[in-house]
């Protein structure tokens, strides 16, 4: 019985199922001085990307509106404002949320990033949840509602939108 149980406890990492990747998360070094993106022409957002052939792509993307059907490149950050952001993730992430990301934040007066919270449909803002809105909004446009309701559908006009964007404090004045 002994040598059983032995047997089986040598065994048993061999059965167990392998790790599986962690799954990705936003990190405050992501982000940065919003004004340090790429804005594309015509829009209110800003690009972020590190790989900069993927940038290229994001921004060409934005610009045209041709956006192909598996989405923006994965690791494109689009923000509109210093305290919200959405990542594209690796397919499978968050299928109902086409593989985005949805991340509050709160750009420091130190020039830091916090990150209050990071996830999926449960990310939410004080209008609800990030997904459910980009979902409801902008689902045949890889859920970026720039494309369907602009500056406009914040309540903002694009000069009130600019000034809250240079007011981000991680610029450094």
């Amino acid at each position: 019985m002994y040598r059983l149980l032995v047997f089986a406890l040598l065994l048993a990492p061999l059965a167990a199922p392998a790790p599986t990747a962690a799954e990705p998360h936003a990190r405050p070094r992501d982000f940065r001085c919003l004004l340090r993106g790429k804005k594309p022409e015509g829009k209110s957002f800003y690009v972020f990307n590190r790989n900069r052939a993927k940038l290229r792509r994001a921004v060409a993307m934005s610009e045209t509106g041709a956006i192909p059907a598996k989405g923006y490149p994965v690791g494109t950050i689009l923000q509109v404002l210093p305290f919200e952001a959405m990542i594209k993730r690796r397919r499978g992430y968050n299928p109902e949320g086409n593989d985005w990301e949805f991340v509050k934040l709160r750009p420091t007066p130190e020039g830091k990033t916090e990150i209050l919270q990071a996830g999926k449909g449960e990310v939410a803002n004080a209008i609800g949840s990030c997904q459910a809105c980009h979902v409801r909004l902008a689902h045949d446009h890889d859920l970026v509602c720039e494309f369907v309701i602009g500056a406009a559908g914040l309540g903002l006009t694009d000069q009130q939108l600019a000034a809250i964007q240079a007011a981000d404090p991680r610029c450094k004045k």
